[in-house]
């Protein structure tokens, strides 16, 4: 936790020299423009990719393809959109880099090696060799009334 803090505080103070930098070289108004500007064109472009991701998954589910990656690739999708909304240029440029399919699929395979539960898994189960090992029981379900059968008159 201290080290995601300690990068946060890093990634803050970066983005801040780098903002009075462009500031100093090209005056206030003009970097807030092209805070403003890299914002605007950058969400726009990644909402782009976005429903184009949207529009892959649907396609793949059609056909019974797996689509976790797909997924994951949306989640970063996501990600670049709020690093483009981030007023900054550092941001700036990596939400650039994730819009890159290339680049995003390599951030992708880094992320499922990082969270994935068992490192020796090396493909993904689909729904036709996936075999759930486990007992079943039925139990009976608990009443709370014991109400008398309906009977089958219409009623008024």
């Amino acid at each position: 936790m201290l080290k995601i803090v300690i990068f946060i505080g890093l990634f803050l103070y970066s983005e801040i020299y780098v903002i009075g930098m462009v500031m100093d070289e090209l005056g206030v108004w003009t970097t807030v423009l092209l805070l403003v500007l890299t914002a605007l064109v950058g969400s726009q472009l990644a909402k782009r990719a976005g429903v184009a991701t949207l529009q892959t998954v649907a396609n793949k589910m059609r056909e019974g393809a797996p689509v976790g990656r797909i997924f994951a690739e949306g989640g970063i999708l996501m990600g670049t959109f709020f690093l483009f909304i981030f007023p900054g240029f550092i941001s700036d440029v990596l939400a650039v880099l994730l819009l890159f399919p290339p680049v995003r699929r390599g951030v992708t395979t880094l992320l499922i090696r990082a969270f994935r539960s068992d490192p020796a898994q090396t493909h993904y189960a689909s729904a036709e060799n996936t075999i759930i090992e486990g007992e079943a029981t039925r139990e009976a379900e608990p009443t709370l009334l014991h109400l008398p059968p309906p009977d089958n008159k219409p009623q008024r």
